[in-house]
């Protein structure tokens, strides 16, 4: 019998093969089923993951704290950036905290020097501010010395008159016209320089009164030379074998060194030589004779010196 492959007429060995078409339809449906099982897993999975990371994201963000107001409450006043910078630098003297021009920053004085400081406390910043807003530059640092200077003079003559000028090493000017207390140590390049040209000083009218300021300490080498210096019979004759030939006495008596270095930390000297001039202004540093001559003779006043 011919078999027709199409209509709707089964024989024997259609049905056999149709049965098996059947069981292997089902087989790829059964794995249809995993394999959809198995992504409907994986997206659940991911659902749950992502949810629960939308709401770690919400906490976080409500857990941030507000910048700006956290900035200002770091803003710190005048008083608290004292305690802060006395904490870092603990055997420094730290004066007139001030605010600066610049919104946001201090001003003060460490060991005789200008600084910035952020109000939060984070930057330091050392160096020249100038105001360029107007024709001529103008330098705030210098101002701001100047008007420090005006208000530390009277304290620094005041406590310089305390002292007998007998625990001076002094240099007599023949024609006095002027009085400079220079704080010395004979290690000082710059103090050496200074004694070395002393006859001009002296030549213009400018008597030269040492005190004693041995920058490495008072148990140091230089402090032993200038004690050599100061319990010599003749002080200005060993201070020049000390500052201009190297040769350096040795000597056994009572210094005044404790009087003269405490002066040294309440003037917040950080060097030398320091050169209190007769008003009590401090120039931090050597100046040439002339430059320091018309700097006293400008003097728009002058105050009593020890013993004079």
């Amino acid at each position: 019998m011919a078999k027709i492959r199409c209509g709707i007429v089964v024989t024997g060995w259609e049905s056999n093969e149709s049965h098996a078409m059947v069981i292997n339809l089902s087989k790829k449906n059964s794995k249809l089923m995993q394999n959809f099982s198995k992504l409907l897993f994986i997206g659940l999975l991911s659902s749950l993951f992502l949810a629960s990371h939308a709401q770690a994201e919400v906490k976080e963000a409500k857990s941030m704290p507000d910048v700006k107001k956290q900035t200002k409450a770091a803003d710190l006043n005048p008083h608290q950036i004292k305690q802060l910078l006395q904490a870092k630098f603990p055997s420094a003297s730290i004066q007139h905290v001030a605010p600066a021009e610049i919104n946001g920053v201090y001003s003060f004085v460490l060991q005789g020097d200008l600084y910035y400081i952020s109000n939060d406390g984070k930057y330091l910043l050392k160096g020249q501010m100038l105001d360029i807003s107007t024709p001529k530059v103008k330098n705030l640092s210098s101002q701001r010395m100047a008007e420090i200077q005006k208000k530390e003079s009277p304290m620094r003559i005041a406590e310089i008159n305390k002292l007998d000028e007998d625990n001076m090493v002094v240099y007599q000017a023949p024609n006095e016209q002027h009085v400079i207390t220079v704080f010395t140590d004979v290690d000082c390049g710059f103090c050496q320089k200074l004694h070395r040209e002393r006859q001009d000083y002296l030549d213009l009218g400018i008597t030269i009164r040492y005190l004693a300021f041995p920058r490495a300490g008072l148990d140091s080498k230089s402090a032993a030379k200038l004690q050599g210096i100061w319990c010599a019979a003749d002080q200005q004759t060993a201070m020049t074998e000390a500052k201009v030939q190297h040769k350096y006495r040795t000597g056994t008596c009572q210094t005044p060194f404790k009087e003269h270095m405490a002066l040294v930390r309440k003037f917040s000297l950080n060097g030398t030589p320091g050169i209190i001039l007769e008003n009590g202004d401090l120039i931090g540093g050597y100046l040439p004779a002339e430059v320091l001559s018309r700097r006293l003779n400008d003097l728009p006043e002058k105050g009593q010196v020890a013993n004079k």
